[in-house]
Parts: structure tokens; sequence; C-alpha cells
């Protein structure tokens, strides 16, 4: 079981040496970061722990971690436990958040605290052994969980040493080990969370198991925003097993002593929920507001340079809007919370990546302070952004108190897809000058459709600029003269980010506008965007990568045709060429080339897992994926609309990792934004046609 922070300290008082780890910060304006929850721990055992407030999503972060931990302090990152903290940190500001699993932080954010926190402890161990062996710790060096010196070939283990490094007083700027040289990276660390996968001592929300344990399921409003307002609890009179019907924001939870029983029970319930003004909303609708959006003049977000002479003086002009629809996560593992709630104690069991909301939940339920909870942080079997909210804890919660005993409340596929929340509708017109040299003079952006941050209450939207729907749009690398506007528009559908959040649809914008600016010039849109590279080296080291691996300036073998794009988010640059056929008018992708330069790899083996899931992932969702709106009603409900791309439909992806020298970048969210102007500038290629709203399979241009 993992130790609660108290007990954590308790323990290591006096047998073994404790660090604390500083909260990262990404922002320059930031104060010093200070301690939160975050703690590296050396046992007179010689066993090493790092409790970390970053969840394992199958992305690899916690081996990432280790590696970092690993490589400072002189041992294999397999001897390190990566645990989770019971208790989310006091408030603090990481870029938007304060505990929370989110925009590729896990590695990037975390690097510096760690690296500073191991080298603390390989400073005081070295010490302590310099003294017991009256050497100077010049000579000495800690490898293999142990402090070696090589003259005299004498070896302590960390473990005998940690009583006396625990006296000593912390370096507050202790000497690091330079990183390795990109060709030295070990390829052979495996995942640390793989072997307890494969033997099925993994656990996850589902697999959570209390002793009295009833099971929930949910019967949510099917148009959103609607309340309960009134049911007939004799119409599951005769169903066994059940327990309470519990209300909960727009529905109920059923409580029963299983959850196929709960599921039956609340499936054949009889509600009638409040008519609200969007029962009549269609995707239609929506799109027909967003495009009006778009007349007149909108909000202004940023401007630079001046873009309106620069329009009067243009040779060419180019004038587009592009749109996408909602989308939803699909994470293999759909919503589950398990909640005992107390008088005066909770205790959650719940695959999260939202470890602040989940704490504000609590405290806005039940009025409960951070040291009345403690919150069991399992795997997630998969994330996306889809858990960093708080709805499925706030409904365990309630059914718990309502029944007085633990509750596991899941969320069917169809609860996930239909009543879960979504990455945003949007629909962007883009305008771009040409000069007579055939280079760009200025660009216009206009953004019409929500404003994601307005829906969160810990969010601040100022000026009109959302980081949820600004990002790879305002900092563009083509045009010093740019300006950019967003009108909002409210929907009822919840809003959540969705993997890399806008710049997985603003990449498509710009990317398939780029295409559009080359074709205007005649030129080829390699060339093209090399041209406008000149001042961003990294766009243009992974440009020419992707160039060669896709044979770029070779003719394309017959019936095959290219398409490229170039995305810079969460400080990490990706380029990506796709090489496709059509077959009855329809795309079939055979090649991705993928470069991404996020500074040094420091899991190479995990940054190419990670480019590969983006790939298929965003294929799908450029290919197929959407949520129509009918009757303020979503219209998908399961893998059999709303499906991944099975294995005979993955393309051949290969990927190559660029180290320009740049600052540490992300590797989660990246590898999403090039892919749909990729695919869709292929099509182009292959077609003459542009597609300028996705999905492809809608066939809309």
């Amino acid at each position: 079981m993992t130790q609660s922070r108290r007990e954590f300290l308790q323990s290591s008082a006096a047998i073994a040496l404790t660090v604390a780890i500083a909260r990262p910060t990404l922002a320059a304006d930031e104060s010093p970061a200070t301690p939160g929850n975050a703690y590296l721990r050396v046992g007179a055992d010689n066993r090493v722990t790092a409790v970390l407030p970053t969840s394992e999503m199958g992305q690899g972060t916690h081996t990432g971690q280790a590696m970092i931990l690993g490589e400072e302090l002189g041992i294999d990152p397999s001897q390190i436990h990566i645990e989770m903290p019971l208790r989310p940190a006091e408030p603090y500001r990481l870029f938007f958040g304060q505990m929370r699993s989110v925009g590729s932080y896990g590695i990037r954010a975390w690097y510096e605290p760690l690296k500073k926190a191991a080298a603390q402890v390989r400073a005081v161990l070295l010490e302590a052994a310099g003294e017991r062996w009256r050497v100077p710790v010049s000579e000495l060096d800690a490898t293999d969980g142990q402090v070696v010196h090589a003259l005299s070939g004498r070896r302590v283990p960390f473990g005998e040493l940690v009583e006396a490094a625990a006296a000593l007083p912390l370096p507050e700027d202790p000497p690091m080990r330079p990183a390795p040289d990109t060709n030295d990276v070990d390829h052979t660390t495996r995942r640390v969370d793989v072997p307890a996968k494969v033997d099925g001592s993994a656990v996850f929300g589902t697999d959570v198991d209390v002793p009295g344990c009833l099971h929930g399921a949910v019967r949510m409003s099917p148009v959103y925003g609607a309340e309960v307002l009134s049911l007939d609890a004799d119409s599951i009179e005769g169903f066994p097993g059940i327990e309470a019907i519990v209300p909960v924001p727009n529905g109920v939870v059923v409580v029963a002593d299983s959850w196929w029983r709960a599921k039956r029970a609340a499936d054949a319930l009889s509600i009638e929920f409040t008519d609200t003004d969007d029962a009549t909303l269609s995707s239609e609708a929506l799109s027909a507001a967003m495009r009006e959006g778009l007349e007149g003049d909108l909000p202004p977000v940023v401007r630079r340079g001046d873009v309106d002479a620069q329009f009067q003086s243009a040779v060419k002009t180019v004038d587009v809007i592009y749109e996408v629809p909602f989308l939803t996560h699909i994470c293999m593992e759909p919503l589950v919370c398990t909640a005992h709630t107390r008088e005066n104690h909770l205790e959650l069991w719940m695959p999260t990546q939202g470890h602040d909301i989940v704490r504000m939940t609590v405290e806005r339920v039940l009025g409960f302070t951070n040291e009345q909870m403690t919150l069991h942080t399992t795997y997630l079997g998969g994330g996306f952004g889809r858990k960093t909210h708080g709805e499925i804890a706030e409904q365990a919660i309630l059914a718990s108190r309502a029944v007085g005993a633990p509750v596991k409340v899941m969320w069917s596929r169809e609860d996930d897809i239909q009543q879960g929340y979504y990455r945003p509708a949007m629909m962007a017109r883009l305008r771009g000058a040409l000069d007579a040299n055939n280079r760009i003079t200025a660009m216009h952006a206009q953004l019409s459709g929500p404003q994601m941050g307005r829906t969160f209450e810990h969010v601040t939207v100022r000026d009109n600029n959302d980081f949820f729907s600004v990002a790879s749009l305002i900092d563009q690398p083509y045009a010093e003269h740019f300006a950019m506007d967003h009108r909002h528009l409210d929907v009822p559908m919840p809003l959540s980010p969705w993997r890399a959040v806008s710049s997985s649809q603003n990449g498509f914008f710009m990317e398939g506008f780029i295409d559009e600016m080359a074709a205007a010039a005649g030129m080829d849109p390699v060339a093209f965007r090399r041209a406008h590279f000149e001042a961003h080296p990294r766009h243009l080291a992974v440009l020419d990568r992707v160039a060669e691996m896709s044979q770029w300036d070779a003719p394309a073998p017959d019936g095959r045709h290219r398409g490229v794009a170039v995305v810079q988010s969460y400080g990490s640059a990706v380029a990506q060429a796709v090489t496709l056929r059509m077959e009855r008018e329809r795309p079939v992708v055979e090649h991705v080339a993928v470069a991404i330069d996020c500074g040094r790899a420091i899991y190479p083996d995990a940054v190419e897992a990670q480019m590969k899931g983006s790939v298929i992932e965003g294929l799908a969702a450029a290919l197929r994926h959407e949520v129509p709106i009918a009757d303020g009603r979503a219209q998908r409900s399961n893998f059999h609309d709303y499906s991944p791309l099975r294995i005979d439909e993955i393309p051949d992806i290969e990927v190559s990792i660029v180290d320009t020298g740049a600052p540490l970048g992300g590797v989660g969210e990246p590898g999403i934004p090039p892919l749909a102007p990729a695919l869709t500038n292929a099509i182009f290629s292959a077609t003459g046609k542009r597609v300028r709203v996705l999905p492809v399979s809608a066939r809309r241009t």
C-alpha cells in the first residue's frame, strides 16, 4: 500500500535519507519553486523511492522519471520505485494547473527538479562516504547503487550511508552530471510499469476491490444540460440487488450489489428530464452559428505589425475557411471511481489526471479539507485529457454517502461517448498575403467557436486569449505581421482538452492553409516551408529530416501521393510526411514519416512509441471521427460508430528523433497536430481537391 506523506516521513526519519523535490515551473515570471508533495527517499535497505504527483497513463512517464533520477543518482532505473502521493498538493501554479498530469509536463516540467533532488542525495552520500574513508569527495563516484572509491577499490551501498548522510546539510546548488551524448543513450531500459501489467498485479480503476463495496451505474440526461424532473422508482421494482437511486447532477446513480444489476436497472428506470433550450440543437445549426461568427469585426486576440498595409500591397492573397467537429476520447478504460464517504474522512480510488480538480470537487461537495481525504491513484487505462475532470468522483461520493458504504461507480462506453466531455468544434478563417518573391508578408487568423477556458473555474481568459483555443496559431512561425481574433460561441456540451488540445485543430488549420499558400505561390510545399524557416532552425531540421525519410525530392511511385506538415507544440517541433494512394475515392495511408525535436530525448523508446501512437490516434480522428449532434444529443455511442483504426489500417510509421540542442519539450501531445494536415495535403496532391472540413469521410471541402 502506498504510504501517506506523514507515514512516509515518519518511517524515513532515522533510517532513510529523504529529500523534498521542488515543484516544477515553466513560466519565467514565477517565483522560485517550493517543496510540495514530491520526495526522493533512499532507505537503509538500499530501496530508492520517489513520490511524484504525475499519473502513469501508459505513456512511460514513470519510467522516464526513473531514468532521470537513476542517471543523476547512479542507480539502474529499474531499482527506483515511483509512487503517487495520497493527497493533492497545496494549491500552486504550474502554467495553468496545480497537480495535474497534462500538457506533456511529466518529463519536461519535472526534469530539473528531479535532477537537482537526485544530485543533492548523491552529494551527501559521497560526502558521508568521504568522511568514513577520509578521502576527498572528488575521488568518489556513485554507481550501481553504491559509492565507489576507484583508487582503493572500496565500495559501500547507499543504504549503509543514509543515516550519516541525513545529518549533513543539503547543498543548494549540487554538482550535476552532464547529460550523455545522444548516441550514448541506453535503449535497453524497460518500462517500470510493464511487469505488473504483464503478470496482472497492476491495479487500474476497474480493478479496485474494497471490502463491502457496492456498485453504481449512471443514467444521465441524453440532452446536454438537462436535469431530472421526476422518476418512477416503481419502474425497477423487482430488479434484484438494488440498494438505492441517488440523484447526481444531470442524472442518477443506481446502486446495486453488482455493476451489471445496477446497469440493467439504470437503463430500465423511468425518468423524465427537464426541458432545455438546447433540445433542438444540431451540428448543422452549430456550424451555421460558427460561420456567422466569422462575419464582421471579431474580438481581437493579438496584433503584430501592420497587417492591413501588407494586405494592401500584396501580389496575391489566399482566403479560406476550415472546420473541425466535436471529438471524444474513447479511453480504453471508461470513467470509474470508488468512494468511501465517512463522517469526517473520504477515501477515493480512481484513475485521474486531475488531482487538483478532484480536490476542488471534494471541497465543493463535502466541504472537506485536503487533510480529510485520501486519494489512491490507480493506473489509467488511457487519459488523453478526459480524466482531468471530477464528475465521476462526485457521483461516487454522493452514492457512497447515500448508502453508507463504499461504492464503485463505473460508466459504460455509451455513457462516456454520449454524456462525456468533448474537444470543441471550431471554425477558422485564414487569410494570407504574398509578395512578388512568394514570401508570406502577413496573416490574419480568425476563430469562431467555444473558448474552453471559460468553462473551467480555475482558468481566467484574459484579453480574449484562451490558451485552450489559440496554441499553434498565435505562435505561428511564418509571418511577422500577424493578427488573430476569436469570437466565442457558447455551447451546452461539456468541453475537455483532447490530446494536444487546441494544437490538434490549429495544426490542421495552419498547415492546410500553408499548403494553399504554397500552391498560390506555385511552389513545392517543402520548398515553400524551407524558405520561411530561415529563422526557425528546429522547424527546418525536422522538415528536412522527413523530406529525406519520405524521399520527397524523388518522384513518388505510381499512384502514390505525399503531403507534409510541420507544427511546434508543447515545446517540441514535429514534421510529418504522409504517403497514400486513393482507392474508390478513399485515401489509404501507406507510410507516415515522423521527425521530432523534443530537445534531449530522455527515453527514446517512449518518444518513438508516443509518435506512433499519436499517428494512429490522429489518423483515425482525421479520417472518420466526429460526434454529430441532433436534437441536443450525441449521435455516436460505441466503437461500431466511433471506431479506432483496425490493425490492417495502420500504416508503416517511421520515426526519427532530431536534436538541435533545444530545451526539453513534450512528447505525449506534439505528434497529433501535423497528422491531419499532412494527410489532407496528400489528398490534395492525389485529387486536386482541398479537404477543409474534418473528418475526411464527411466528403466536404
